[in-house]
């Protein structure tokens, strides 16, 4: 009994004190905690994970943070400096060509390397993310636009594009207006299962 008398009995203290009348201050609204919380918005920052089942056997898995595109501080990049996608990571369950580069099963780090005339290239490295790439990194063949469609946050994604006799994959990534994008080749084992 005493329990369950604390337990209603302090929110209604709470609320019948902030009910009184203090000579010379202005009528309060009171705020419970939990409408309090509701009201309180949700950070647009946050964990974001894609997982590709593409056929019985492979499965491609992009993880990164929704961030914003700091153009101020890419504008003071060089080129050959790299953008760690906010933290960023590519996981393959086989070997796949990426880019137009033999990329073997395992996990790696994402990044974005500034080339010149205000292009990105998108490259894989081992590590974890938020790494940068190093001389080993694989550079992949990367198809830029830098006047796509806006997006507020950055946006990684695995697209397929083509028929079911022609399908192809894209690793795209997105921020601001820029679209960094390359080709997934799936072998043709995968490409047959995933047909039936």
């Amino acid at each position: 009994m005493r329990n369950s008398l604390k337990h209603w009995a302090t929110p209604l203290a709470l609320s019948i004190w902030a009910l009184i009348a203090v000579p010379g201050s202005e009528p309060r609204t009171v705020v419970e905690p939990a409408e309090a919380a509701a009201a309180t918005p949700f950070h647009p920052h946050f964990p974001k994970t894609l997982e590709c089942r593409v056929s019985r056997d492979l499965t491609v898995t992009v993880r990164y943070q929704t961030v914003t595109f700091d153009k101020a501080g890419a504008k003071k990049m060089k080129p050959g400096q790299a953008w760690h996608l906010a933290g960023a990571a590519f996981e393959t369950s086989k070997d796949l060509v990426v880019g137009g580069q033999a990329v073997a099963a395992g996990k790696y780090a994402l990044s974005a390397r500034k080339a010149k005339g205000g292009k990105w290239q998108l490259t894989l490295h081992e590590g974890r993310g938020f790494s940068r790439p190093g001389q080993d990194a694989i550079e992949l063949e990367t198809e830029f636009d830098g006047k796509s469609t806006l997006y507020e946050h950055m946006n990684i994604d695995v697209q397929p594009a083509g028929d079911k006799d022609n399908t192809a994959l894209h690793l795209e990534v997105r921020f601001d207006e820029m679209l960094a994008r390359a080709l997934i080749e799936v072998p043709k084992a995968d490409k047959k299962q995933s047909d039936r």
